[in-house]
């Protein structure tokens, strides 16, 4: 027997990349919807040892004793890519030897390719179980496998927006950058539903260059497409439901073509859905579900059936156009997001709260400047909403964010006549006062826009992380003397590589914190506790200035990113000097992060 070695990779319509840690179903070929499974001899056996081979890391197996054929392979291949999403680390091209002579097509054996070292992996996958996990527990205990269907199309459509570069496949990047394709979007679903229990799968069209899902509900299959139901470009807190449970004829009269499986979905979902019409997420809070009527301007709550509907908020004002006062946008312009229980839409010019049980409502913010809201929601403790001259998004948007920490208040429960309830940094400076990390300017003054010296940031963190200040006497910089308030938490921060000062022996204690000091220093005391995940480019690419980061910076700022420590999910500003608010909001989300 010759062997003869080649390359191969897998082209697919869109580049199915893939991932595994052991899910359900990926490691087992009985839950692969494939039309090779029973074409193909000794089918579930080859994918199976394939997966066992990738989830422990091993670069090459023989697989001769099979006599298949490379093309029969690929196909093989091809699926684990389409049904393991874990795989992330695995590249979509094998190396491979034949057996008797040049042109033979039988396999010997195939060595695989990872775009990871075992060290990257073992991290990357740790944190994709940790964010794949954290979708899971959103999901409400006692909702029916459509429930569960319907909760994380929306959360996901929600939470991640279409890459409009076209480069993010893998789910472990859109996790992380909250950005990709067709492929990204569909891998992530089939995961998250295979974890509750809902038997889901990935189709492709090589034609239209495009993967969405099928999903099986009481025995039935249905498309479900999750990129055709989030806008593009994106648009903060809407949600479509136009591809949700569609039947083989729904779905090809909405212009999808050519897609390759062997399931069939002859069933149309019954007429007049609960999802129908619904241009925003929905929500399932005690046995019911809250959605806002399009239409009807209203937020509703009713059973999934659609009877015991009532109202519980009516968007009063419109949007309007320009400074008109007699000409409006028709439609409802409202994200709907939940938080600890409590509702939150938006109107033109304002985050409104709803409590579901009393149907009361309460401004929890006003927006600032002349744009209107156009769209809202809550992701990872943050509540984003998108300014806009009108709903076209045409010319200046603005995607604003508010760190959401607490449960909704009812009253001050701070001293300072500066720091509203409604605030957008309340929460963080309430958690940062009560704790004793920050104290007030005077006792009614928090001065919230005032700046933040270097010494000051450092003395909070220090307070954060328990130091002693009689344990750190000495001083390390020639402008820190003994004995001041600040001197024995610099001291502390410089043995331990928090800070290194100016490089002049200098530490400049009462100058000035910029942004980017401010998230340096923050990273590397993360770094001395060992907590968080280690950041990248990706983690700074969806702030519009990140390009104006001094080089000593990029780092501390990719780590506060992919940490969710920043106040603003769209801008760094990193060479403007940090208020006490958003220092506060950093030092609120470091303080949680560390388990404090």
């Amino acid at each position: 027997m010759t062997k003869t070695k080649r390359w191969i990779s897998l082209l697919c319509a869109c580049a199915l990349l893939a991932s595994l840690v052991r899910p359900a179903y990926a490691e087992n070929a009985s839950g692969v919807v494939s039309g090779y499974r029973q074409s193909i001899a000794s089918y579930d056996e080859i994918y199976n040892r394939m997966a066992d081979a990738v989830d422990s890391g091993i670069e090459s197996m023989n697989l001769y004793e099979y006599r298949i054929t490379v093309d029969d392979f690929m196909r093989i291949y091809s699926d684990l890519f389409a049904n393991a999403p874990e795989f992330f680390f695995l590249a979509p091209r094998v190396a491979y030897h034949t057996a008797d002579g040049l042109f033979s097509d039988i396999l010997v054996d195939v060595t695989f390719q990872y775009v990871m070292t075992r060290e990257e992996r073992e991290a990357a996958s740790a944190f994709y179980e940790k964010e794949v996990a954290a979708i899971v527990a959103l999901v409400p205990a006692g909702l029916t496998d459509v429930e569960k269907a319907l909760f994380v199309h929306d959360y996901i459509i929600s939470a991640y927006a279409y890459d409009e570069g076209e480069s993010i496949y893998d789910t472990y990047t859109f996790l992380k950058t909250r950005t990709g394709v067709c492929q990204a979007y569909s891998l992530l679903y089939l995961r998250v539903l295979r974890e509750i229990g809902v038997e889901c799968a990935v189709v492709t069209s090589s034609d239209m260059r495009h993967a969405w899902n099928l999903v099986k509900l009481g025995g039935n299959w249905y498309h479900v497409d999750l990129v055709y139901d989030d806008p593009r470009p994106d648009r903060t807190g809407r949600v479509l439901h136009e591809y949700f449970l569609l039947s083989d004829d729904e779905i090809r009269a909405k212009e999808h073509y050519n897609w390759s499986s062997t399931v069939k979905c002859p069933v149309s979902w019954p007429k007049n859905p609960l999802w129908g019409g619904v241009l925003a997420r929905m929500f399932p809070i005690g046995g019911r579900w809250y959605y806002i009527q399009n239409t009807e301007r209203r937020v509703c709550s009713s059973l999934f059936d659609g009877t015991e509907l009532r109202t519980l908020y009516n968007f009063k004002d419109r949007w309007m156009v320009g400074d008109s006062s007699n000409r409006y946008w028709v439609g409802t312009f409202s994200g709907l997001s939940e938080w600890n229980g409590i509702l939150y839409v938006n109107t033109a010019d304002e985050i409104v709260t709803i409590d579901p049980s009393s149907g009361e409502s309460a401004v929890y913010l006003r927006a600032e400047g002349e744009a209107d809201i156009y769209g809202s929601a809550i992701v990872k403790k943050t509540l984003d909403y998108m300014t806009a001259a009108n709903p076209n998004l045409e010319g200046t948007q603005r995607v604003n964010s508010v760190l959401v920490t607490g449960e909704l208040k009812t009253e001050d429960a701070i001293p300072f006549d500066d720091v509203a309830v409604t605030d957008p940094y309340y929460d963080a400076i309430r958690f940062v006062y009560e704790r004793g990390l920050f104290n007030g300017v005077s006792t009614t003054k928090f001065a919230p826009g005032a700046t933040l010296t270097r010494a000051m940031f450092v003395t909070v963190l220090g307070r954060l992380c328990g130091v002693d200040p009689a344990a750190w006497t000495t001083t390390t910089f020639t402008d820190v003397e003994p004995g001041l308030w600040y001197s024995a938490y610099v001291e502390w921060a410089a043995k331990n590589g928090i800070v290194n000062g100016l490089g002049d022996g200098r530490f400049d204690p009462l100058g000035e914190l910029t942004k980017e000091q401010m998230m340096k220093i923050t990273a590397y005391c993360g770094g001395m506790l060992g907590i968080g995940v280690d950041g990248n480019d990706d983690d700074l690419a969806a702030f519009t200035d990140h390009d104006s980061l001094d080089a000593w910076a990029v780092e501390g700022a990719a780590w506060c990113a992919a940490n969710d420590l920043l106040p603003s999910r769209t801008e760094l500003d990193p060479l403007h000097t940090a208020n006490r608010a958003e220092a506060a909001s950093v030092i609120a989300g470091f303080a949680r992060l560390a388990g404090k």
